[in-house]
């Protein structure tokens, strides 16, 4: 066998074929009673090979060439697992992420209905008023610019509408826009 470590590490693709085919079976077998899987099996045993020919200049003639083809395959396992560990990591924080973008979508569905609900009782301009003074950020002086009203009807509005809107549902209408 120390023959084929020293032609294998030369290149000779015919020493690395007969020994492909002397631990083929092996290799398969060790990958197949770890993973239980067939496809899974020949699969990792491809890679552990493909890895004995890519590496094959670290091959030692101190160790037999199926302890160095052993240790190459259960890196190869370990590497699998550790590839699976991080794909099912990966794939339950996306999970996770969707659950919560889903959530703040209903939430913000949910208070988006509950402020229509709440502005509903106003009157139209009124409810225009205080929409786009509280929610949009407009100044007094804008929005008498924009409905052609004056600066003190805009006031009023405003304070009308916190006058409605009450202590019932002043507090629920500042939940809405701070939730």
């Amino acid at each position: 066998m120390s023959n084929y470590i020293q032609e294998i590490k030369q290149g000779d693709h015919l020493s690395f074929e007969i020994v492909f085919k002397l631990y083929h079976k092996k290799v398969y077998a060790y990958f197949f009673k770890k993973t239980m899987c067939q496809d899974q099996a020949e699969e990792l045993t491809q890679m552990a090979f493909i890895k004995l020919w890519k590496f094959k200049h670290t091959l030692s003639e101190d160790f037999t060439l199926d302890i160095q083809l052993f240790k190459i395959a259960k890196t190869t396992l370990l590497d699998y697992f550790k590839k699976l560990a991080c794909e099912e990591k990966n794939l339950k924080n996306y999970h996770l992420e969707q659950t919560e973008s889903t959530q703040d979508v209903t939430r913000l569905y949910d208070n988006q209905q509950q402020l229509e609900v709440v502005l509903g009782c106003l009157p139209p301009t009124r409810k225009q008023v205080f929409v786009l003074n509280r929610l949009h950020g407009y100044s007094y002086k804008e929005i008498a610019e924009k409905l052609s009203i004056s600066p003190r009807t805009v006031e009023k509005h405003i304070s009308l509408a916190i006058k409605q809107l009450g202590y019932v549902y002043f507090p629920l209408l500042l939940f809405i826009l701070l939730g």
